[in-house]
């Protein structure tokens, strides 16, 4: 055993109480960890690990901690700040105590935080089938949830936590061995996940949180019952936040509880796909939707735009709204560049409001908030002129007025350094202000005056480290001394004396220093506190800022890459886009070099509601389909869209089945992930659905694979009649005939062996993959791609071989049975030709032979 100090006997004492958190223990102007904490700590920061009466230690400076905490939050680690509190000792223990718990959803500060993306803390628990998922943002407020049947709680726990992002998951204990939600953990990249005991999850405790928080008689203007699955999980978050952050939160006011019908429901591998907020090499926003379409000049509307890209509207009219104030800014440019300019100093006052609510703001947290009001003060005339309406603006002159006149220009962040409050603000302070600031000023007043009464003109007021202040009084004069003169010591040519005026001013000056920074602190606090009043009208008015700030930037987005408005109609279920271009491609590159192209689809019975897409790798199939999902998408967050002109029908759901990838860890092959989101698009989709398909039954046999996507093509087709891009290698698909498919394909140009392909979308199908060619342009050496030639017309001789023997017997059958042969698939027919296709006749003996003859002919009999 290490030797067991009284400091270390206090840090293991602390430590006992938070055995999971990094203990950040305070020793003068260091943060000291041991320990277990100590090893750990020192090999994520890579810090030099020492030793204190034999137990490891490692430190950070006080100053610089936030650096620190910064890198443990991103790595997932929960951290519990033990501060001194009280008079230091100067004998024994100081006595300390954690002051607060940062946790990866909990943190405040903006060291730790992202200023364009919410940082959630999510929660979620089942109880009597009923899924409840709850989620926070505690620097701003937003509080979220939602419930769904506990059947499908792979599928929509993945999809949510996919669309909020959490930081942060806290679950019941009796979650930890659930596979399923095993499986979406380890899916996500969430920093931080803990378990609780069930207990704490309990329903009615949760419903009176929620009920004292937002100070209601009950839950029913929220939606919410004591039964709902969303109560247990809300209320839990609101008790963790209090003990993490010993803090009420009094800004979280309300929750939104929403349902999969007010948006557009995407998988989270739908999501993952088409790249909206993050893309699929390194899960930056490089190559996004968002990186495209956010221009945001402020970090609540950067927040904003992302949360509209996860959840874009089935509401035609909100719809409509949002693109009618893009239209205000896309047809006046001029006014679109003096909003974004006016936009471009404001802060992030959705935070500050919430940093005044939990009591962590600073006085240059104020500063910031009344310059940035004051910038939306004047911004608003003329917004408000082109129909955006706000709510008034009164509050903000109020709020501008109490920090103006209360809080110094250029403040400091901490009391003990003063400059906090304006001169002028109390008389008392601005007392104690001018004897620290003037006191020899104050000193020589004194001294003159007693001169005048003494008549001792060489008379002054010294100090000294030891005496302090005193008057000195030469030898000469010493008869003139008055009486109320106090002797401190005599000199060989003087002699020094106190008053008790003396005393007293001296007495003002040492007090002056503490005094001035309690006042500055009551006084900031003070200040504060009435702030607090307004965090409701500073939610409201960081959300119209954010709507302002999102619209201009669609609408710059949209003037800066020539987008078209949409019509769009939730009656509709058509799906028209005239020279359609993907936003992310084409950005990235040289301008005027991407090729657009059109799309018609209609879904339901009437029209082609099926495209199906042939043509070679590389030819830009993939980019044709993920675009015409993110112009859907798009259209529905409200904003304007790449292409000439488009009249959309709203979808209701929008999925995405492309690429390939596997899952090894929890042994899934990229067939059977392949598979499984394939289920899960055929399980949900609706006739209002928009299904982006490629190459599916790629990932095994050929004759397995082109069962599978014929079968598949068939359900769309006939059962889900959705709006459907279905890119396939398998040309054998395009013998499918059905009165819904379009037939497209990639245009290719070739001349000899120079193929170059175009990039554009015509009717027709391909008979080509061109994979060699592709292999060519990839740099395989060329014996490789000779031999590749040589061996792909061996193929294709026998394949025409076999296909004319396919062909004959097909047909034989079809008019054996008074048919006609159209080129349709029979399935009775099809097993014999399988079986034909697969026999094995160097090894089968004669005898196999003939009673495997003898069967096929029975079959084709019809007997």
């Amino acid at each position: 055993m290490a030797e067991e100090t009284p400091i270390i006997a206090q840090y293991r004492g602390i430590k006992a109480q938070y055995p999971d958190d990094v203990l950040f223990f305070r020793l003068g102007d260091f943060y000291e960890m041991f320990n277990e904490d100590a090893v750990e700590v020192s090999r994520l920061l890579n810090l030099t690990l020492t030793h204190r009466a034999d137990n490891p230690m490692c430190g950070i400076p006080y100053h610089a901690s936030k650096i620190y905490i910064a890198r443990l939050l991103r790595m997932g680690k929960r951290i519990a700040i033990a501060e001194q509190i009280g008079e230091i000792a100067k004998k024994g223990l100081t006595e300390r105590k954690v002051v607060e718990v940062i946790t990866p959803g909990t943190a405040t500060e903006s060291e730790y935080l992202d200023g364009n993306a919410n940082n959630f803390l999510a929660c979620a628990c089942i109880e009597k089938d009923q899924v409840g998922l709850a989620y926070v943002d505690v620097t701003t407020g937003e509080f979220r949830a939602t419930g769904f049947n506990e059947k499908s709680l792979r599928e929509n726990l993945a999809k949510e936590l996919g669309r909020c992002s959490p930081r942060e998951i806290i679950l019941p204990e009796g979650l930890r061995s659930n596979e399923n939600v095993n499986a979406i953990l380890a899916s996500l990249s969430i920093s931080s996940v803990s378990y609780y005991p069930d207990w704490h999850f309990n329903s009615k405790q949760c419903y009176d949180r929620l009920v004292k928080q937002f100070k209601t008689a009950n839950l029913s203007s929220f939606s919410l019952t004591e039964t709902s699955p969303e109560v247990a999980p809300a209320g839990f978050l609101l008790d963790y936040i209090l003990k993490t952050t010993n803090s009420e939160s009094d800004h979280i006011k309300g929750i939104s509880v929403y349902r999969d019908s007010q948006f557009v429901i995407m998988d989270d591998s739908s999501r993952r796909n088409l790249e909206i907020t993050s893309n699929l090499r390194d899960g930056s926003v490089q190559y996004t939707l968002l990186e495209c379409v956010n221009n945001a000049k402020t970090a609540m509307g950067g927040r904003l735009i992302r949360d509209w890209l996860s959840f874009p509207l089935t509401n035609e009219e909100q719809i409509v709204s949002r693109q009618n104030h893009v239209q205000v800014f896309v047809d006046s440019v001029s006014f679109l560049r003096k909003v974004r300019e006016q936009l471009d100093g404001i802060l992030d006052i959705e935070r500050l409001a919430g940093r005044i609510a939990m009591d962590r703001a600073h006085a240059k947290d104020l500063q910031a908030l009344k310059n940035s009001l004051n910038l939306w003060l004047k911004a608003r005339p003329s917004l408000e002129e082109k129909g955006f309406g706000f709510s008034d603006s009164s509050d903000a002159e109020k709020i501008t007025a109490l920090i103006e006149n209360a809080i110094d220009d250029d403040p400091a962040t901490v009391f003990t350094e003063g400059r906090i409050i304006k001169e002028g603000w109390s008389e008392e302070l601005d007392e104690w202000k001018k004897i620290q600031r003037n006191f020899n000023s104050v000193l020589e007043e004194y001294a003159e005056e007693e001169r005048q009464q003494t008549g001792i003109q060489n008379l002054k007021i010294k100090n000294t480290g030891n005496l302090g202040y005193f008057i000195e009084v030469t030898k000469g004069k010493l008869d003139k001394v008055p009486s109320h003169f106090i002797m401190k010591r005599t000199l060989v040519n003087a002699d020094r004396y106190t008053t008790e005026k003396l005393q007293q001013l001296e007495e003002k000056l040492n007090e002056s220093g503490s005094k001035i920074i309690q006042l500055e602190h009551d006084l900031f606090i003070e200040v504060r506190n009435e702030l607090k009043k307004y965090v409701l009208y500073l939610q409201q008015t960081a959300q119209e800022i954010a709507y302002c700030d999102v619209t201009s930037s669609f609408a710059d987005a949209s003037v800066s890459h020539g987008w078209v408005r949409p019509e769009i109609s939730g009656n509709s279920r058509e799906f028209l886009v005239e020279e359609g271009r993907h936003p992310v491609v084409e950005q990235h590159l040289p301008k005027g070099e991407f090729v657009p192209n059109d799309l018609s689809l209609y879904s339901g019975d009437k029209g082609k509601s099926f495209a199906l897409i042939t043509g070679p790798n590389m030819a830009g199939k993939s980019t044709f389909l993920r675009q015409n999902a993110l112009i859907a998408l798009l259209a529905q967050t409200g904003c304007f869209v790449p292409a000439k002109s488009a009249r959309l029908g709203i979808v209701d759901r929008i999925f995405c089945r492309v690429g390939a990838s596997d899952n090894l860890a929890k042994g899934e092959s990229t067939f059977l992930v392949e598979m499984t989101e394939t289920a899960r698009i055929l399980r949900s989709a609706t006739d209002r659905s928009l299904v982006i398909m490629d190459e599916v039954g790629r990932g095994t046999s050929t004759e397995d694979g082109l069962s599978i996507a014929w079968a598949v093509s068939e359900h769309l087709l006939n059962t889900l009649k959705c709006k459907t891009l279905f890119a396939t290698h398998y040309h054998e698909l395009t013998r499918l005939e059905h009165d819904s498919i379009s037939q497209l394909c990639m245009d290719v140009s070739e001349n000899g062996k120079d193929i170059v392909f175009l990039r554009k979308v015509i009717q027709g199908a391909s008979e080509n993959s061109y994979g060699i060619h592709v292999a060519r342009l990839a740099g395989i050496p060329e014996p490789v791609i000779e031999r590749a030639q040589e061996i792909l017309e061996k193929i294709q001789l026998d394949a025409g071989d076999e296909a004319n023997v396919i062909e004959t017997v097909k047909t034989a059958a079809a008019e054996k049975k008074g048919l006609t042969y159209a080129g349709g698939l029979f399935s009775e027919e099809e097993m014999v030709i399988n079986e034909i296709l697969s026999s094995d006749l160097d090894n089968m003996t004669p005898m196999a032979a003939l009673q495997a003859i003898s069967r096929w002919k029975k079959s084709l009999d019809g007997r």
